[in-house]
């Protein structure tokens, strides 16, 4: 990434990660003001989701700041490493795979909209681990030279 160009993404990622910040710390003041139970969890959803985003823009930041490597061009050093890591993602798909499974069962089996709003949330986000975690498999197993 040219040096021009590594500084205007950094400076975008500062400012989302300042209104990530921001998110969280309102919703918290938010959360204080809502008696309605579907409202504080979903609030509480977007306080954690806010969090989780400023932390990923963090991590971001450090990478850049400590590598010109493209992020996906890191490489596993050792085949062992690799085959260790390997399958201790796929069982970890594999559970994904299941909870999401669960969630959808569960939101069959109940009337209440609220439930099925915040079950179809989590349903939605364990699918979004499982493609994730798919990505992560296919995309991190070179071995170095």
């Amino acid at each position: 990434m040219k040096m021009k160009q590594k500084e205007e993404l950094t400076k975008l990622i500062e400012r989302q990660l300042e209104i990530e910040k921001q998110v969280a710390n309102s919703v918290d003041k938010q959360l204080e003001m809502v008696d309605s139970a579907a409202a504080k969890l979903l609030l509480t959803e977007m306080k954690y989701d806010a969090r989780k985003h400023a932390s990923i823009l963090e991590g971001i930041l450090e990478y850049m700041a400590e590598s010109d490597t493209l992020l996906w061009d890191i490489k596993i050093s050792s085949y062992v490493d690799r085959q260790v890591l390997k399958k201790e993602l796929q069982e970890h798909i594999d559970i994904e795979k299941h909870t999401l499974n669960l969630v959808k069962e569960q939101i069959t089996k109940t009337n209440d909209e609220g439930i099925k709003l915040l079950l179809t949330h989590i349903a939605e986000d364990e699918d979004r681990h499982h493609r994730l975690l798919k990505t992560v498999v296919e995309n991190s197993y070179k071995l170095a030279p």
